[in-house]
């Protein structure tokens, strides 16, 4: 990926980076760059440390990227906090190819 300029980010580690690449014809992509593997890392920490019987009124379900965030946004409309989403939400999360998001075992 030659020719990229930095449109916006990383503002801090972690964070996601848009880069413009020029064609050389007058078009572009815009390209979206994040390194989620320490995010993976904790998802699955949480994952392999929650409790079986969880006391909490709340616990969190899963830890989603933001550059999966805006994967699922451009590639299927699914946006995450619209909260017609929710049915589609769950059936990405309870997905066995999307498993590694999740912070807690069984099913959401």
């Amino acid at each position: 990926m030659s020719n990229l300029k930095p449109l916006a980010g990383p503002l801090y580690e972690g964070d996601v980076a848009h880069y413009w690449q020029d064609d050389g014809q007058g078009n572009g992509l815009i390209i979206s760059q994040q390194d989620i593997g320490p995010i993976l890392e904790e998802c699955k920490r949480r994952h392999n440390n929650t409790p079986r019987i969880l006391k909490a009124d709340f616990w969190p379900e899963a830890h989603i990227p933001d550059i999966i965030q805006l994967k699922w946004l451009n590639e299927e409309g699914l946006n995450i906090y619209d909260k017609n989403a929710k049915r589609q939400l769950k059936r990405k999360l309870n997905d066995p190819d999307w498993r590694y998001l999740r912070t807690r075992p069984g099913v959401f």
